[in-house]
């Protein structure tokens, strides 16, 4: 266990005024909830204990007895994430896990990865490439913004959330795979002609997306 970096403490204070909305207006009839929520599950922090290992992995302990990782410490520019550490499957990518790691070239995550938190590419200057295994069903905001260099990202048809300023600052997309036919574009996922003006979508014929890009000036490509 280690102290709380800057990130953990503004995550865990945000954590705490959402539990105080959440439950200020509630009746209390003297019950005490003591679900431990990680940021595995809602997107934040709140758990006083981050682990290390033999590994350069960071991590967070789920409730379910999973992991999510919490930060790296190595400098491979092709990282392969392992898809246990400790004995621990690892089934999310926690917020800020990877943000402003200049060393990354290349992520290989691996199946069982359900959640990619809030800003955990962030900043990754250097990232040219990334999967996202057919597991993962929600992509949080900022996951890679400002990855100036990643040029191709396959979102596959797993993938039901995808949050505000996903790819944000990619200037440098030129192919955003999205294989649902159901995900829509909520929200602003900071794609723009101007920024991105090589970007081609590659969506199903049929699916919201499809609808979106047209309506918005984005080249399409059929899924075939």
């Amino acid at each position: 266990m280690r102290n709380f970096t800057k990130k953990q403490l503004w995550a865990a204070l945000l954590t705490a005024a959402t539990l105080l909305a959440m439950t200020g207006c509630a009746e209390n009839n003297g019950d005490t909830d003591t679900t431990q929520y990680t940021e595995a599950t809602i997107g934040v922090v709140d758990t006083t204990e981050e682990y290390s290992s033999e590994t350069p992995y960071l991590y967070i302990k789920n409730e379910d007895g999973t992991i999510a990782i919490s930060g790296y410490t190595g400098s491979d520019a092709v990282l392969e994430v392992p898809s246990t550490i400790d004995g621990f499957v690892v089934t999310a990518i926690g917020d800020h896990a990877f943000e402003a790691n200049w060393d990354l070239e290349e992520v290989i995550l691996p199946e069982g990865i359900t959640y990619i938190g809030e800003s955990a590419f962030m900043d990754c200057g250097s990232l040219r490439s990334v999967n996202i295994p057919s597991t993962v069903d929600t992509i949080r905001r900022a996951a890679f913004a400002s990855c100036s260099v990643l040029d191709n990202v396959t979102v596959p048809s797993s993938v039901t959330v995808i949050m505000e300023e996903a790819f944000s600052g990619c200037a440098s997309l030129k192919n955003l795979t999205i294989e649902s036919t159901a995900v829509t574009y909520d929200e602003d996922w900071g794609l723009s002609t101007e920024m991105m003006p090589e970007l081609v979508i590659t969506c199903p014929d049929a699916s919201a997306i499809a609808e979106w890009a047209k309506e918005n000036g984005f080249e399409t490509a059929s899924l075939s």
